[in-house]
């Protein structure tokens, strides 16, 4: 009989297997990841473009037409296209952030070549209806109100500005006057210029077929469209803390983040930092969450984050807290940087971090659509999915003294941008 007061053996996990991934060239370019590895008829297909915000050359135009391209394509309306996807029993979802813009389909695999048709359609003919793009706008304008409501939002919105500029595409924020002024010329034009077969990855994962592989290379290879390249502007403003106080009359808690520019993926600096971040903030048992949550009691989630995206990234702490806790906090949160520039951490803690770690990256590599997750992740950075365990590799080796190497150079205090959002009728 189990005995249950004792807590199981642990292990340590000390490599990583990749499954197999396989990446060709369609013969207009178009790049193909395939991750065939499913037991089930399921299929996933992901469609991306180097075309989200740093392509724009108007403000939310990859929004726009990544929305837009699944409510009316060739002689279809969104209605109808709706109901194609419901009856064959799929789902479809598009999205753009600041560097790309995809659409991720899920079918079952015997409705592929229909899946492959409509997407197809979605990326040759879509038509941009009037209608369907003032209902965006109102859509969308009522969700910003909303989101302007939480604290969180703006403290948010406010530290990506002063961290990268209002005219920088990292930095600046959409407004109801940026959905106002979109106009289907815009997104045509965008459409048109960004979402070529050169700058194109499909990624598929799943239950993969030869009849798949046709109908994919019939419909997305035989046609060339080259996209337009817009130059990536790096970010020119100096690194320098600030403290920004700003009022709000949405709710009783202070929103508070602090943080700074950091640095993309490919940095040679990535992998200490990011052990340091999970040590520092990035897990429930972060050296931020022990002291001010547990032991403080003075938040109920703090935690540090690291936004990478392709040309660039930032690192933040972010937490709430009653208004007379605000100085408290903060200061504690210097101080936790403070400790790991000043004393080492120690062996137990490191290994119990890497475990950790190491169990995520297990999650993240348990299954097709996972896998193939993970390999659009590594490839539109431009690395291949093999690199990742040179990442690994490199991440067993990181010493104590490496961290707090890392931690001097990138936590400090005087580097730190600091915005808090307060309620307007208490002073923080």
């Amino acid at each position: 009989m189990t005995d249950r007061t004792k807590a199981p053996e642990t292990s340590t996990i000390r490599s990583l297997t990749i499954p197999p991934i396989e990446v060709y060239k369609l013969n207009n370019g178009t790049i193909v990841c395939e991750s065939d590895l499913g037991s089930q008829d399921i299929l996933k297909i992901e469609i991306v473009h180097l075309a989200g915000r740093t392509s724009e050359d108007k403000p939310l135009a990859s929004r726009a037409v990544s929305s837009l391209m699944k409510d009316g394509c060739g002689s279809k309306n969104s209605q109808q296209i709706a109901e194609e996807i419901d009856y064959f029993g799929s789902s479809i979802r598009t999205a753009s952030n600041l560097d790309f813009s995809f659409t991720t389909f899920y079918c079952l695999t015997k409705y592929a070549s229909q899946g492959v048709d409509l997407l197809h359609e979605m990326y040759t003919t879509p038509t941009f209806h009037e209608d369907e793009l003032e209902k965006f706008k109102k859509l969308n304008i009522q969700k910003l109100r909303e989101e302007l409501t939480k604290n969180d939002v703006i403290s948010y919105r406010h530290i990506t500005e002063e961290i990268f500029g209002t005219n920088h595409p990292y930095g600046y924020n959409s407004t109801e006057k940026d959905y106002q002024n979109l106009t289907r010329g815009t997104l045509v034009s965008h459409f048109e210029d960004y979402l070529g077969t050169d700058n194109c990855h499909i990624f598929l994962s799943g239950r993969i077929t030869d009849e798949v592989r046709k109908k994919v290379d019939e419909k997305f290879g035989s046609v060339y469209k080259k996209a337009k390249i817009k130059e990536y502007t790096p970010c020119q403003l100096p690194i320098e803390g600030q403290k920004i106080t700003l009022y709000s009359r949405n709710e009783h808690q202070c929103s508070i983040k602090t943080g700074r520019r950091l640095f993309d993926k490919n940095h040679p600096d990535n992998v200490v930092f990011f052990l340091l971040n999970t040590i520092f903030g990035g897990y429930f048992g972060s050296r931020l969450m022990s002291s001010i949550r547990e032991d403080m009691g003075y938040t109920y989630d703090v935690h540090s984050s690291v936004d990478q995206m392709l040309y660039d990234g930032c690192f933040y702490v972010s937490t709430e807290s009653a208004p007379e806790y605000v100085e408290s906090v903060l200061s504690e949160i210097y101080h936790q940087m403070d400790i790991l520039k000043t004393k080492k951490v120690s062996a137990r803690e490191l290994q119990m971090v890497r475990n950790y770690v190491m169990g995520n990256f297990m999650n993240m590599l348990d299954g097709p659509m996972n896998v193939g997750s993970f390999a659009k992740s590594m490839i539109m950075i431009g690395k291949e999915p093999k690199d990742f365990i040179r990442f690994v590799d490199e991440m067993m080796q990181i010493t104590p003294a490496m961290l707090m190497e890392s931690a001097i150079k990138y936590l400090n205090e005087n580097e730190m941008t600091e915005v808090v959002v307060s309620p307007a009728t208490d002073v923080c």
